[in-house]
């Protein structure tokens, strides 16, 4: 489970995320070393460094990345580092101090000089007070003591913070290196410090930090990757419904690749999924304005924020005419009076909330008169339905719910629905919703869907045909006999409104 929460203390928000637990037992099993930064034996906790909780959001994404990034090195275990890995991993040490602390050394010349001596002193294994004493079986075994002591809570914090899980032999290979790199790095800042600003010629000797090879050593996954697109989808007001469905696109694309790692997905390997999908049967347009468009708009953002290379979505596409039509889109006279029959039947149960009696009651002829899609009829509340210069109106409100356009519209209530008793149910309502209750998280995301899908079943029941669908049909209904009575000027300008 993954949250934003305060905590005692702080007016920040905090990144809170349980440690699955075979991650858990994998770091049980590790050696006594330091864990990142806000990792406890359950749980992550890590500081978004604001109290602005739109600002948490949007940074949530990237702490997301970092925390996927870990627990996939600890997943794929101990790995051994090339000469070139190590000399990255002590650039970037070498660079935090040498680069960092040159505008502003903060040490006199002298007293750099004499960290560079205790350095040295450390790699002759004479400088710490348990060295000096001779407690120690032999000269290796006093040195390696003194370098640990030295250097070794240094390199343990970089390997952390790259989300390297490597064996001792190349963890030892570091504490080598930054002893001797960072050596030459406070000898630099002593000449800063006393006003030498040579330019720094050492700092050639390293790789660049992408020399640590993140697709081969701590990785980025396809899970992680979805995690934090979605995280950012609802964080910039992308609806949950819809950004949870193309979240599980990619969940469902992981799980054909058989692997989670995202340095094995290719543009060929993404035409490839789409290509299996149509020889079983997926509709082109199925797979090009879903299954593709899904993957290319996460893979899209993965790329601007240093996941991917390169969107190997980019140009995946399936030739084809489409889908097959061979019946009519909308409900047929007989299929639309099974449908309000019946609903005009519903009887609730004593287990059944009685919102969702309701919506089974209601929810279908409300469609039938206004065109709506069902999920916006489902979030109505009662204070959106209101009487004004003579008639009873209902506007579907963004503030209800999620709605496509995120924008509001007006729709008249027909005589009819005052006829067979809406407008009597309204006023013995309870204000706010009338057919759903509002979840945990203060929205009415996952109660509508749940009252979707009770109302799919019911339909489903008087209209068997596969080839409509249950509930989206309504609105194909409503504009084809608006066009018979000739409002499609009307609908135009609706139309052009809601896409303003």
């Amino acid at each position: 489970m993954v949250s934003l929460t305060k905590r005692n203390g702080s007016e920040n928000w905090y990144y809170r995320r349980t440690i699955p637990a075979n991650v858990r037992l994998i770091l049980a099993n590790l050696p006594n070393r330091p864990r990142p930064r806000g990792w406890y034996k359950t749980h992550i906790l890590i500081t978004t460094g604001t109290a602005d909780k739109a600002l948490a959001k949007a940074r949530q994404p990237d702490i997301a990345a970092d925390v996927e990034r870990q627990f996939k090195a600890l997943r794929e275990g101990p790995k051994p580092l090339t000469p070139k890995q190590v000399s990255a991993l002590s650039g970037i040490v070498y660079r935090a101090f040498a680069e960092g602390l040159e505008d502003n050394p903060i040490l006199t010349s002298q007293q750099w000089l004499s960290v560079a001596e205790a350095n040295k002193a450390a790699q002759r294994g004479e400088h710490s007070l348990g060295a000096r004493l001779g407690i120690f079986k032999d000269e290796d075994e006093r040195r390696d003591a003194d370098m640990e002591n030295r250097f070794g809570a240094i390199v343990d914090s970089v390997l952390t913070r790259e989300a390297v899980v490597t064996t001792d032999d190349s963890r030892w290979s570091v504490i080598e290196a930054v002893a001797r790199d960072l050596t030459k790095g406070v000898e630099k800042l002593a000449r800063n410090a006393d006003a030498d600003f040579t330019p720094d010629t050492y700092v050639n000797r390293f790789p660049p930090p992408t020399a640590l090879d993140v697709s081969a050593q701590p990785g980025k996954s396809l899970t992680g990757l979805a995690d934090a697109w979605h995280a950012a989808a609802l964080a910039r007001g992308v609806r949950p419904r819809d950004a949870k469905r193309w979240k599980n696109v990619v969940r469902r694309f992981k799980e054909w690749l058989t692997h989670d790692d995202l340095s094995w997905v290719t543009p060929e390997k993404v035409q490839a999924w789409g290509d299996e999908r149509s020889a079983a049967g997926t509709a082109p347009k199925t797979i090009n304005d879903t299954d593709f468009a899904a993957l290319r708009a996460v893979f899209g953002w993965g790329k601007k924020r240093g996941w991917l290379a390169s969107n190997p979505a980019l140009e995946a596409k399936i030739e084809g005419r489409g889908k097959k039509i061979t019946r009519e889109k909308w409900f047929l006279e007989s299929e639309r009076a099974a449908i309000l029959n019946i609903a005009l039947a519903v009887q609730g149960t004593k287990r059944e909330n009685p919102k969702t009696t309701a919506a089974k009651r209601w929810v279908p002829w409300l469609c039938a008169y206004s065109g709506a899609r069902v999920v916006e009829m489902v979030q109505l509340r009662k204070e959106d339905v209101k009487h004004q210069q003579g008639g009873w109106v209902i506007r579907i409100n963004p503030d209800a719910g999620d709605t496509k356009t995120n924008d509001y519209r007006d729709v008249p209530v027909h005589e009819h629905l005052i006829a067979v008793g809406f407008i009597e149910f309204l006023q013995q309502s309870k204000p706010g919703h009338l057919f759903c209750d509002v979840g945990e998280d203060g929205t009415t995301n996952g109660p509508a869907e749940g009252v979707y899908k009770r109302i799919l079943t019911m339909v489903r029941s008087v209209v068997t045909d596969p080839r409509v669908q249950p509930n989206h049909a309504w609105r194909y209904t409503f504009k084809v006999h608006g066009h018979d009575a000739g409002l499609d000027p009307l609908m135009g300008t609706l139309k052009r409104r809601a896409a303003r």
